[in-house]
Protein backbone atom coordinates (compact mmCIF):
# COMPACT_ATOMS: atom_id res chain seq x y z
CA UNK A 1 0.00 0.00 0.00
CA UNK A 2 1.65 3.22 -1.01
CA UNK A 3 2.08 5.90 1.69
CA UNK A 4 3.41 9.60 1.22
CA UNK A 5 6.63 9.66 2.60
CA UNK A 6 5.91 12.85 4.51
CA UNK A 7 3.30 9.89 6.59
CA UNK A 8 4.85 8.48 9.93
CA UNK A 9 5.81 4.98 9.77
CA UNK A 10 3.23 2.58 11.20
CA UNK A 11 5.85 0.93 13.98
CA UNK A 12 6.87 4.20 15.35
CA UNK A 13 3.02 5.56 15.17
CA UNK A 14 1.95 2.67 17.08
CA UNK A 15 4.87 2.87 19.60
CA UNK A 16 3.48 6.65 20.43
CA UNK A 17 0.18 5.46 20.93
CA UNK A 18 0.91 2.97 23.45
CA UNK A 19 2.68 6.07 25.24
CA UNK A 20 -1.09 6.71 26.70
CA UNK A 21 -1.46 3.37 28.50
CA UNK A 22 1.57 5.13 31.27
CA UNK A 23 -1.41 7.07 32.58
CA UNK A 24 -3.24 4.11 33.57
CA UNK A 25 -3.84 4.35 37.68
CA UNK A 26 -5.36 1.80 40.04
CA UNK A 27 -9.23 1.84 39.94
CA UNK A 28 -9.54 3.24 36.83
CA UNK A 29 -12.15 2.27 34.67
CA UNK A 30 -11.68 0.01 31.62
CA UNK A 31 -9.37 2.49 29.74
CA UNK A 32 -10.74 3.71 26.09
CA UNK A 33 -6.93 3.88 24.69
CA UNK A 34 -6.14 0.12 25.63
CA UNK A 35 -9.06 -0.68 23.41
CA UNK A 36 -8.20 1.88 20.59
CA UNK A 37 -4.55 0.46 20.95
CA UNK A 38 -5.38 -2.89 20.30
CA UNK A 39 -8.00 -1.76 17.20
CA UNK A 40 -5.29 0.47 15.70
CA UNK A 41 -2.72 -2.40 15.64
CA UNK A 42 -5.32 -5.10 14.42
CA UNK A 43 -5.80 -2.80 11.60
CA UNK A 44 -2.71 -2.23 10.65
CA UNK A 45 -2.21 -6.03 10.59
CA UNK A 46 -4.84 -7.02 8.54
CA UNK A 47 -3.99 -4.15 6.19
CA UNK A 48 -0.18 -5.16 5.71
CA UNK A 49 1.32 -1.80 7.32
CA UNK A 50 2.82 -4.20 9.86
CA UNK A 51 3.83 -7.46 10.56
CA UNK A 52 2.08 -9.09 13.43
CA UNK A 53 4.64 -10.25 15.12
CA UNK A 54 6.07 -6.83 15.76
CA UNK A 55 2.80 -5.51 16.53
CA UNK A 56 2.73 -7.97 19.31
CA UNK A 57 5.87 -7.02 20.95
CA UNK A 58 4.83 -3.30 21.27
CA UNK A 59 1.53 -3.95 22.89
CA UNK A 60 3.37 -6.83 24.85
CA UNK A 61 6.00 -4.08 25.89
CA UNK A 62 2.90 -2.28 27.18
CA UNK A 63 1.34 -5.52 29.81
CA UNK A 64 3.44 -4.93 32.70
CA UNK A 65 2.42 -1.27 32.59
CA UNK A 66 -1.49 -2.29 33.19
CA UNK A 67 -0.88 -5.26 35.47
CA UNK A 68 1.34 -3.00 37.65
CA UNK A 69 -1.50 -0.80 38.63
CA UNK A 70 -4.20 -3.42 38.69
CA UNK A 71 -6.23 -2.43 35.93
CA UNK A 72 -7.85 -5.52 34.34
CA UNK A 73 -9.73 -5.67 30.89
CA UNK A 74 -13.09 -7.84 30.06
CA UNK A 75 -10.09 -10.27 29.74
CA UNK A 76 -6.47 -11.16 30.95
CA UNK A 77 -4.48 -8.26 30.61
CA UNK A 78 -1.91 -10.37 29.76
CA UNK A 79 -3.84 -10.91 26.87
CA UNK A 80 -3.17 -7.45 25.64
CA UNK A 81 -2.33 -8.07 21.96
CA UNK A 82 -3.21 -8.36 18.47
CA UNK A 83 -6.31 -10.83 17.76
CA UNK A 84 -5.39 -14.34 16.93
CA UNK A 85 -7.62 -14.16 13.59
CA UNK A 86 -5.73 -11.76 12.17
CA UNK A 87 -2.26 -13.46 13.12
CA UNK A 88 -3.94 -16.38 11.25
CA UNK A 89 -4.73 -14.33 8.53
CA UNK A 90 -1.32 -12.50 7.82
CA UNK A 91 -0.43 -16.44 7.20
CA UNK A 92 -3.27 -18.01 5.36
CA UNK A 93 -2.72 -14.75 2.87
CA UNK A 94 1.10 -15.05 2.75
CA UNK A 95 0.91 -19.07 2.39
CA UNK A 96 -1.99 -19.34 -0.68
CA UNK A 97 -1.47 -22.58 -0.84
CA UNK A 98 -2.64 -24.60 -4.37
CA UNK A 99 -4.05 -27.71 -2.08
CA UNK A 100 -7.06 -26.12 -1.32
CA UNK A 101 -9.19 -28.81 0.50
CA UNK A 102 -12.79 -27.43 -0.14
CA UNK A 103 -13.36 -25.48 -2.99
CA UNK A 104 -16.49 -26.35 -4.92
CA UNK A 105 -15.79 -28.01 -7.71
CA UNK A 106 -19.12 -28.73 -9.34
CA UNK A 107 -22.65 -29.19 -7.58
CA UNK A 108 -26.03 -31.10 -8.04
CA UNK A 109 -29.27 -29.47 -6.58
CA UNK A 110 -32.04 -31.71 -5.33
CA UNK A 111 -34.25 -32.75 -3.55
CA UNK A 112 -33.75 -36.21 -3.74
CA UNK A 113 -35.12 -38.60 -1.06
CA UNK A 114 -32.74 -41.27 0.43
CA UNK A 115 -34.42 -43.83 2.74
CA UNK A 116 -32.03 -44.24 6.03
CA UNK A 117 -32.34 -47.41 8.23
CA UNK A 118 -34.74 -45.20 10.86
CA UNK A 119 -35.92 -41.92 9.02
CA UNK A 120 -35.77 -40.70 5.21
CA UNK A 121 -33.72 -37.33 4.49
CA UNK A 122 -34.13 -35.04 1.51
CA UNK A 123 -30.57 -33.83 -0.01
CA UNK A 124 -30.57 -30.92 -0.94
CA UNK A 125 -27.98 -30.75 -2.88
CA UNK A 126 -24.35 -32.29 -3.24
CA UNK A 127 -21.24 -30.70 -3.76
CA UNK A 128 -18.08 -32.11 -5.01
CA UNK A 129 -14.82 -31.11 -3.50
CA UNK A 130 -11.00 -32.10 -3.11
CA UNK A 131 -11.58 -34.08 0.09
CA UNK A 132 -14.49 -35.60 -0.96
CA UNK A 133 -18.20 -34.83 -1.66
CA UNK A 134 -20.34 -32.69 0.79
CA UNK A 135 -24.02 -33.19 1.02
CA UNK A 136 -26.71 -30.59 2.85
CA UNK A 137 -29.83 -32.37 3.40
CA UNK A 138 -32.99 -31.77 5.64
CA UNK A 139 -35.61 -33.95 7.18
CA UNK A 140 -39.58 -34.39 7.27
CA UNK A 141 -41.32 -31.99 9.70
CA UNK A 142 -42.64 -33.37 12.57
CA UNK A 143 -44.38 -32.45 15.95
CA UNK A 144 -42.67 -33.99 18.96
CA UNK A 145 -41.51 -32.88 21.90
CA UNK A 146 -37.90 -31.08 21.62
CA UNK A 147 -36.31 -34.16 23.86
CA UNK A 148 -38.17 -36.52 21.15
CA UNK A 149 -36.87 -34.17 18.11
CA UNK A 150 -33.13 -34.55 19.50
CA UNK A 151 -33.72 -38.38 20.17
CA UNK A 152 -34.80 -38.33 16.53
CA UNK A 153 -31.80 -36.31 14.78
CA UNK A 154 -29.39 -38.28 16.74
CA UNK A 155 -30.55 -41.46 14.81
CA UNK A 156 -30.37 -39.39 11.84
CA UNK A 157 -26.72 -38.99 12.51
CA UNK A 158 -26.04 -42.60 12.93
CA UNK A 159 -27.91 -43.56 10.09
CA UNK A 160 -26.03 -41.07 7.76
CA UNK A 161 -22.64 -42.96 8.71
CA UNK A 162 -24.09 -46.40 7.24
CA UNK A 163 -24.71 -44.30 4.37
CA UNK A 164 -21.88 -45.42 1.16
CA UNK A 165 -21.52 -43.66 -2.04
CA UNK A 166 -20.42 -44.56 -5.25
CA UNK A 167 -19.36 -42.51 -8.00
CA UNK A 168 -19.48 -43.51 -11.99
CA UNK A 169 -15.63 -43.45 -11.94
CA UNK A 170 -16.12 -46.40 -9.32
CA UNK A 171 -14.65 -44.22 -6.48
CA UNK A 172 -16.31 -45.31 -3.02
CA UNK A 173 -17.02 -42.56 -0.14
CA UNK A 174 -17.81 -43.54 3.78
CA UNK A 175 -19.17 -40.69 6.14
CA UNK A 176 -17.48 -40.95 9.23
CA UNK A 177 -19.32 -39.68 12.99
CA UNK A 178 -16.86 -36.87 12.77
CA UNK A 179 -18.57 -35.39 9.60
CA UNK A 180 -22.11 -35.56 10.27
CA UNK A 181 -23.41 -32.01 11.68
CA UNK A 182 -27.12 -32.07 12.12
CA UNK A 183 -29.23 -30.21 14.59
CA UNK A 184 -32.65 -29.44 14.74
CA UNK A 185 -34.76 -26.31 13.70
CA UNK A 186 -38.13 -25.01 15.23
CA UNK A 187 -41.21 -23.49 13.30
CA UNK A 188 -44.55 -22.40 14.56
CA UNK A 189 -47.50 -24.92 13.37
CA UNK A 190 -50.84 -23.35 12.04
CA UNK A 191 -52.25 -24.43 15.42
CA UNK A 192 -49.34 -23.09 17.36
CA UNK A 193 -47.53 -25.71 18.43
CA UNK A 194 -43.50 -25.74 17.27
CA UNK A 195 -43.19 -28.16 14.45
CA UNK A 196 -39.49 -29.41 13.84
CA UNK A 197 -36.78 -29.86 10.87
CA UNK A 198 -33.64 -31.93 11.08
CA UNK A 199 -30.90 -30.30 9.30
CA UNK A 200 -27.56 -30.51 8.16
CA UNK A 201 -24.75 -31.29 6.21
CA UNK A 202 -22.39 -34.37 5.84
CA UNK A 203 -19.13 -35.20 4.42
CA UNK A 204 -18.15 -37.96 2.26
CA UNK A 205 -14.45 -38.93 1.65
CA UNK A 206 -12.55 -41.29 -0.26
CA UNK A 207 -12.98 -45.37 1.73
CA UNK A 208 -9.53 -46.01 0.13
CA UNK A 209 -6.46 -45.13 -1.37
CA UNK A 210 -7.36 -45.69 -4.97
CA UNK A 211 -10.25 -43.81 -4.62
CA UNK A 212 -8.68 -40.55 -3.25
CA UNK A 213 -6.64 -40.11 -6.05
CA UNK A 214 -9.05 -39.88 -8.93
CA UNK A 215 -10.43 -36.76 -10.54
CA UNK A 216 -14.00 -35.97 -9.04
CA UNK A 217 -13.89 -33.37 -11.40
CA UNK A 218 -14.76 -36.35 -14.26
CA UNK A 219 -17.81 -37.03 -11.68
CA UNK A 220 -20.64 -36.95 -13.18
CA UNK A 221 -23.31 -38.93 -11.54
CA UNK A 222 -23.34 -40.65 -7.45
CA UNK A 223 -25.16 -43.40 -6.08
CA UNK A 224 -25.74 -43.12 -2.15
CA UNK A 225 -27.11 -46.52 -1.19
CA UNK A 226 -28.24 -47.11 2.84
CA UNK A 227 -28.58 -50.21 4.60
CA UNK A 228 -32.28 -50.17 3.89
CA UNK A 229 -34.55 -48.81 1.11
CA UNK A 230 -33.03 -48.27 -2.52
CA UNK A 231 -29.66 -46.48 -3.53
CA UNK A 232 -30.78 -42.94 -5.05
CA UNK A 233 -29.11 -41.55 -7.70
CA UNK A 234 -27.97 -37.99 -8.09
CA UNK A 235 -26.84 -36.36 -11.21
CA UNK A 236 -23.90 -33.81 -11.40
CA UNK A 237 -23.54 -31.59 -14.42
CA UNK A 238 -20.29 -29.68 -15.16
CA UNK A 239 -20.61 -26.23 -14.06
CA UNK A 240 -21.75 -24.04 -17.06
CA UNK A 241 -20.26 -20.66 -18.22
CA UNK A 242 -21.54 -17.69 -16.40
CA UNK A 243 -20.84 -14.55 -16.80
CA UNK A 244 -17.67 -12.65 -14.34
CA UNK A 245 -15.44 -10.19 -14.18
CA UNK A 246 -13.57 -7.86 -12.00
CA UNK A 247 -15.04 -4.66 -10.81
CA UNK A 248 -14.23 -1.73 -7.80
CA UNK A 249 -14.35 -2.62 -4.15
CA UNK A 250 -16.89 -0.74 -1.97
CA UNK A 251 -14.57 1.75 -1.24
CA UNK A 252 -11.20 2.92 -3.82
CA UNK A 253 -8.60 1.83 -0.64
CA UNK A 254 -8.08 -1.18 1.71
CA UNK A 255 -7.84 1.04 4.58
CA UNK A 256 -11.29 2.60 3.22
CA UNK A 257 -13.12 -0.41 2.95
CA UNK A 258 -11.74 -1.51 6.50
CA UNK A 259 -13.20 1.63 8.07
CA UNK A 260 -16.82 1.27 6.53
CA UNK A 261 -16.86 -1.84 8.28
CA UNK A 262 -16.57 -0.38 11.41
CA UNK A 263 -19.71 -0.47 13.47
CA UNK A 264 -21.40 3.52 13.67
CA UNK A 265 -19.75 5.55 15.99
CA UNK A 266 -23.57 6.09 17.83
CA UNK A 267 -24.14 2.29 18.14
CA UNK A 268 -23.93 0.96 21.91
CA UNK A 269 -21.51 -1.81 21.95
CA UNK A 270 -20.39 -3.85 24.95
CA UNK A 271 -17.84 -6.41 25.88
CA UNK A 272 -18.11 -9.48 28.55
CA UNK A 273 -17.17 -12.68 30.01
CA UNK A 274 -17.23 -14.92 32.58
CA UNK A 275 -14.13 -13.22 33.81
CA UNK A 276 -15.65 -9.68 34.67
CA UNK A 277 -19.20 -7.96 33.91
CA UNK A 278 -19.89 -6.53 30.57
CA UNK A 279 -18.50 -3.55 30.08
CA UNK A 280 -19.53 -0.49 27.59
CA UNK A 281 -17.18 0.70 24.91
CA UNK A 282 -16.92 4.28 23.29
CA UNK A 283 -17.57 2.97 19.51
CA UNK A 284 -17.03 6.64 18.83
CA UNK A 285 -13.34 7.11 20.51
CA UNK A 286 -12.03 3.91 19.23
CA UNK A 287 -13.43 3.90 15.33
CA UNK A 288 -11.78 7.44 15.54
CA UNK A 289 -8.86 6.25 17.28
CA UNK A 290 -8.61 3.77 14.10
CA UNK A 291 -9.51 6.29 11.21
CA UNK A 292 -6.48 9.21 12.63
CA UNK A 293 -3.99 6.29 12.72
CA UNK A 294 -5.07 4.96 9.23
CA UNK A 295 -4.65 9.12 8.01
CA UNK A 296 -1.08 9.75 10.50
CA UNK A 297 0.70 6.61 8.41
CA UNK A 298 -0.78 7.68 4.73
CA UNK A 299 -3.28 4.63 4.28
CA UNK A 300 -6.56 6.60 4.22
CA UNK A 301 -6.98 9.63 1.94
CA UNK A 302 -7.40 12.55 4.17
CA UNK A 303 -10.45 13.57 1.74
CA UNK A 304 -11.91 10.32 2.21
CA UNK A 305 -15.34 10.43 2.12
CA UNK A 306 -15.31 7.21 4.35
CA UNK A 307 -14.66 9.77 7.26
CA UNK A 308 -18.10 12.00 6.34
CA UNK A 309 -19.95 8.25 5.99
CA UNK A 310 -18.86 6.99 9.16
CA UNK A 311 -20.09 10.21 11.04
CA UNK A 312 -23.40 10.22 9.14
CA UNK A 313 -23.76 6.60 9.85
CA UNK A 314 -26.55 5.58 11.85
CA UNK A 315 -27.21 1.99 13.08
CA UNK A 316 -30.52 0.34 11.25
CA UNK A 317 -32.83 -2.19 11.76
CA UNK A 318 -33.08 -4.01 8.55
CA UNK A 319 -30.81 -7.03 10.06
CA UNK A 320 -33.09 -7.35 12.41
CA UNK A 321 -35.96 -7.45 9.82
CA UNK A 322 -34.31 -9.68 8.42
CA UNK A 323 -33.91 -12.33 10.84
CA UNK A 324 -37.39 -12.38 11.74
CA UNK A 325 -37.86 -13.48 7.91
CA UNK A 326 -35.40 -15.84 8.58
CA UNK A 327 -36.94 -17.56 11.38
CA UNK A 328 -40.26 -17.83 9.61
CA UNK A 329 -38.96 -19.47 6.28
CA UNK A 330 -36.76 -22.08 8.62
CA UNK A 331 -33.43 -21.00 7.68
CA UNK A 332 -31.07 -23.50 8.25
CA UNK A 333 -27.49 -24.66 6.68
CA UNK A 334 -29.13 -27.03 4.12
CA UNK A 335 -30.73 -24.00 3.08
CA UNK A 336 -34.48 -22.73 3.80
CA UNK A 337 -37.13 -26.25 3.75
CA UNK A 338 -38.57 -26.27 0.39
CA UNK A 339 -36.22 -23.78 -1.49
CA UNK A 340 -34.94 -23.92 -4.78
CA UNK A 341 -31.72 -24.54 -5.13
CA UNK A 342 -29.33 -23.95 -8.19
CA UNK A 343 -25.28 -24.91 -7.91
CA UNK A 344 -23.06 -23.00 -10.53
CA UNK A 345 -20.23 -23.59 -8.78
CA UNK A 346 -18.64 -20.13 -9.98
CA UNK A 347 -15.36 -18.95 -9.18
CA UNK A 348 -14.64 -15.45 -8.94
CA UNK A 349 -11.32 -13.79 -10.94
CA UNK A 350 -9.81 -13.10 -7.87
CA UNK A 351 -6.27 -12.81 -7.27
CA UNK A 352 -5.38 -12.53 -3.82
CA UNK A 353 -7.91 -14.56 -2.55
CA UNK A 354 -10.05 -17.72 -3.53
CA UNK A 355 -14.25 -17.48 -4.32
CA UNK A 356 -16.77 -19.43 -5.42
CA UNK A 357 -20.90 -19.29 -5.22
CA UNK A 358 -21.44 -22.67 -4.23
CA UNK A 359 -25.32 -22.10 -4.67
CA UNK A 360 -28.56 -20.02 -4.53
CA UNK A 361 -31.40 -21.11 -2.55
CA UNK A 362 -34.91 -18.99 -3.37
CA UNK A 363 -37.84 -19.57 -1.09
CA UNK A 364 -39.83 -16.77 -1.68
CA UNK A 365 -38.94 -13.53 -1.35
CA UNK A 366 -35.69 -14.98 0.58
CA UNK A 367 -33.06 -15.35 -1.46
CA UNK A 368 -29.55 -16.88 -0.26
CA UNK A 369 -25.98 -16.67 -1.50
CA UNK A 370 -23.53 -19.62 -0.50
CA UNK A 371 -20.30 -18.59 -0.38
CA UNK A 372 -16.80 -20.75 -0.03
CA UNK A 373 -13.71 -18.52 0.24
CA UNK A 374 -10.33 -18.46 1.44
CA UNK A 375 -8.46 -16.60 3.12
CA UNK A 376 -11.74 -16.58 6.22
CA UNK A 377 -11.00 -16.51 9.83
CA UNK A 378 -13.52 -15.68 12.29
CA UNK A 379 -14.07 -15.96 16.13
CA UNK A 380 -12.72 -12.28 16.70
CA UNK A 381 -14.59 -9.62 17.73
CA UNK A 382 -15.14 -5.70 17.86
CA UNK A 383 -13.25 -4.05 18.54
CA UNK A 384 -10.78 -6.79 16.79
CA UNK A 385 -12.50 -7.12 13.27
CA UNK A 386 -11.00 -9.09 10.40
CA UNK A 387 -12.76 -8.11 7.20
CA UNK A 388 -12.88 -11.20 5.21
CA UNK A 389 -15.39 -11.13 2.16
CA UNK A 390 -18.77 -9.15 1.71
CA UNK A 391 -21.53 -10.03 -0.80
CA UNK A 392 -23.80 -7.82 -2.08
CA UNK A 393 -26.17 -7.96 -5.40
CA UNK A 394 -27.97 -6.10 -7.93
CA UNK A 395 -31.48 -7.88 -9.79
CA UNK A 396 -32.61 -7.62 -13.14
CA UNK A 397 -35.11 -4.98 -11.81
CA UNK A 398 -32.83 -2.60 -10.76
CA UNK A 399 -33.11 -3.25 -7.03
CA UNK A 400 -29.61 -3.29 -5.00
CA UNK A 401 -29.47 -5.92 -1.53
CA UNK A 402 -27.16 -6.11 1.19
CA UNK A 403 -25.57 -9.67 1.71
CA UNK A 404 -26.37 -10.44 5.50
CA UNK A 405 -24.37 -13.14 6.92
CA UNK A 406 -25.94 -16.20 8.46
CA UNK A 407 -24.56 -19.84 9.27
CA UNK A 408 -21.51 -21.45 7.98
CA UNK A 409 -18.72 -23.05 9.50
CA UNK A 410 -15.04 -22.12 8.90
CA UNK A 411 -12.18 -24.80 8.78
CA UNK A 412 -8.47 -25.21 10.06
CA UNK A 413 -6.98 -24.49 6.89
CA UNK A 414 -8.47 -21.29 7.00
CA UNK A 415 -11.37 -21.79 4.47
CA UNK A 416 -14.90 -21.38 5.13
CA UNK A 417 -18.86 -21.91 3.39
CA UNK A 418 -21.58 -19.29 4.76
CA UNK A 419 -24.37 -18.00 3.51
CA UNK A 420 -25.74 -14.61 2.55
CA UNK A 421 -29.23 -13.72 2.97
CA UNK A 422 -30.50 -10.43 0.51
CA UNK A 423 -32.00 -7.98 1.87
CA UNK A 424 -34.22 -6.18 0.68
CA UNK A 425 -36.16 -8.89 -0.20
CA UNK A 426 -35.84 -9.95 -4.02
CA UNK A 427 -39.15 -9.50 -6.15
CA UNK A 428 -40.91 -12.50 -7.47
CA UNK A 429 -40.51 -10.53 -10.87
CA UNK A 430 -36.66 -10.62 -10.48
CA UNK A 431 -34.93 -13.74 -12.58
CA UNK A 432 -31.60 -12.61 -12.35
CA UNK A 433 -28.69 -11.08 -9.71
CA UNK A 434 -25.57 -9.46 -10.22
CA UNK A 435 -23.26 -10.98 -7.50
CA UNK A 436 -20.87 -8.92 -5.95
CA UNK A 437 -18.11 -10.38 -3.38
CA UNK A 438 -15.59 -8.32 -2.31
CA UNK A 439 -12.54 -7.98 0.09
CA UNK A 440 -10.25 -5.35 1.29
CA UNK A 441 -7.94 -5.59 -2.01
CA UNK A 442 -10.53 -6.41 -4.79
CA UNK A 443 -14.16 -7.46 -5.89
CA UNK A 444 -15.77 -10.09 -8.35
CA UNK A 445 -18.91 -10.78 -9.64
CA UNK A 446 -21.14 -13.15 -11.63
CA UNK A 447 -24.47 -13.47 -13.41
CA UNK A 448 -26.47 -16.30 -11.91
CA UNK A 449 -29.92 -16.94 -12.32
CA UNK A 450 -32.21 -17.31 -9.75
CA UNK A 451 -33.40 -20.85 -9.07
CA UNK A 452 -37.40 -21.44 -9.42
CA UNK A 453 -38.08 -18.49 -10.93
CA UNK A 454 -38.62 -18.78 -15.30
CA UNK A 455 -36.40 -17.07 -16.84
Amino acid sequence: MPRLPYMEDPEAYLRALTARLAQAREGDPLPVARFSLEAVANAFVVLGLLPAQRAEEILAARRPVLEAVGVRAVREIGELGVSPGTREFEEARAARPDNLRMTPMAGAAGPVRCRLRRHDIMITWATLRPEGISVRYHGDVRQLDRPQMRAAVEEVNEDITELSITDDTGATYQVPADNVQGVISGRPGPSGETLWVPQGDFLAVPADAASSGGDRQAIRRLEISAVSGPPVRIEISPPRPVPTGITQTPWPTPAECYLAELPPPALPWSIGSVEADSVELDTAAIVAAVADALLAVGALPPDSPVLTSIRGRAHSNWQMALNDRITRLVDTRAGPVGASVACPAVRLPFERATAVIEAITAREDLVSVHLYGYPWTGGDFWPLITPCFLVTAIDDTGVQHEGQRGSGAWSFTHEANFVFHLWPPVAPEATQLRVTVSTLWEAGWALVDIPGRPG
